[in-house]
């Protein structure tokens, strides 16, 4: 199990540099403004996919080993299609999204979507070394193509950005096709009984994940109406950098749901998410700590002078940061235990405190108020999965406390990746 962890945290890593690496290249190119477009681009994809994962979400790791494979994916497939189609529509007509861009975002959205539902049937069959290789392919082929495009081609704008992404997630779909075709069986399509089930299950995790996006995102949109793009490039900036720091909780994260999903011992499932909490909590902290000795200085070389306020972003929303790596733990424990509605209630807790903090300290301070309300969203959704576990599981307080244990099994597990 730690051996599949190290190898996940270290693919994300890779995955991390990868896309510090896009941002860079990117954030050089087109500037504050274009990541502004870039980012509010990127937030409406992500809105479609919430959506979509309600039938090819996470609930196909759940449901993976229950299931012929071919009677998940055929109604997760058709349901992409119509939410990207959809979703895109109403998104520009909104005006939530850049409209120029409006079939890029219905066509990317249809790519990402099924990348994702085969990536979550890997999950399920628990072929992690898979999931991680078309996942870092992806990254790297972006990053690729897009230094291809701005630097040999000499196309130093937005489109560029749009088309790499088209690149990698067309190459990233095949591979990860490739992984799952094999277990292809003969089924008919569509299992009513399947579909009832998905939309059961997975109406829990996905109105969790819609309302954690816009807990995660909210921000964008009041900062765009308050400020400009470029000012939201600026805070889409230190968020991307701030949220690197979840390579690690998400490894384990991802470990323990696709443990958690296929074990029927609860007590073995407690032990584990107490155990990656402790973990997580003192390598989050070691990561955050070594971003926030970061001067203003490295992240205008880095990126340009534009971004000489991203160290603000990175402070303001450093304890939100740490709050979710803890969260993630719980999330996963809930949505592999078979009871997402109180992930449902934990992200529905933490936009309130969105909401109202976001349109009292944001237009009076900022960016620095956008990082201070997600700081407190996030530790609020925290607080109340911590509460729940503690109560549906009877564990002490001094249970969740890193000791000197943990610390000797970390600086081991550390040292076998070294060795690795």
């Amino acid at each position: 199990m730690f051996s599949r962890i190290l190898t996940t945290t270290a693919s994300r890593l890779i995955i991390a540099l990868t896309n510090l690496g896009i941002v860079t290249v990117a954030a050089r190119a087109l500037g504050a403004e274009g990541m502004g477009t870039i980012s509010l681009f990127i937030l409406g994809i992500s809105i479609i996919l919430i959506v979509s994962a309600l039938v090819g979400g996470s609930v196909l790791v759940y449901m993976a080993s229950r299931y012929p494979v071919v009677q998940l994916i055929s109604p997760a497939w058709a349901w992409a299609l119509l939410v990207s189609a959809a979703g895109s529509f109403l998104l520009t007509w909104l005006e939530l999204s850049p409209p120029e861009y409006a079939f890029d975002l219905f066509a990317i959205s249809m790519l990402q979507s099924l990348f994702s539902i085969n990536q979550n049937i890997q999950i399920g069959k628990e072929k992690i070394l898979q999931y991680n290789l078309a996942a870092m392919a992806q990254s790297l082929i972006l990053l690729i193509s897009l230094i291809f495009l701005i630097h040999v081609a000499g196309n130093a704008d937005i489109l560029s950005y749009i088309t790499a992404m088209y690149i990698s997630f067309s190459i990233a779909f095949i591979i990860s096709f490739s992984g799952i075709i094999r277990y292809f069986t003969k089924a008919r399509l569509f299992n009513p009984e399947v579909i009832r089930e998905t939309f059961r299950f997975g109406s829990y995790v996905q109105v969790a994940g819609i309302l954690q996006l816009f807990n995660y995102r909210l921000s964008y949109y009041i900062i765009e109406k308050f400020f400009d793009r470029a000012t939201l490039g600026v805070f889409s900036i230190g968020i991307q950098i701030s949220e690197s720091v979840w390579i690690i909780s998400k490894s384990i994260a991802l470990v323990q749901y696709s443990k958690v999903s296929n074990s029927k011992d609860d007590d073995y499932n407690v032990r584990i998410t107490l155990e990656f909490i402790r973990f997580t909590f003192i390598l989050t902290l070691m990561m955050l700590c070594a971003l926030l000795l970061l001067p203003a200085d490295f992240f205008v070389m880095i990126f340009r002078n534009d971004f000489r306020n991203v160290g603000e972003v990175i402070l303001s929303i450093s304890a939100g940061i740490l709050a979710v790596s803890i969260s993630l733990m719980f999330s996963h424990y809930f949505s592999g235990s078979g009871k997402p509605w109180h992930n449902t209630i934990s992200s529905g807790i933490g936009l309130v405190f969105t909401v109202i903090l976001g349109f009292v300290l944001i237009p009076t301070m900022g960016i620095v108020g956008a990082g201070i309300t997600s700081s407190a969203s996030y530790s609020a959704g925290m607080l109340y999965q911590f509460f729940i576990f503690r109560k549906m599981t009877s564990t002490p307080v001094s249970n969740f406390i890193p000791g000197v244990r943990d610390f000797r099994k970390l600086l081991g597990l550390l040292k076998d990746l070294k060795n690795r």
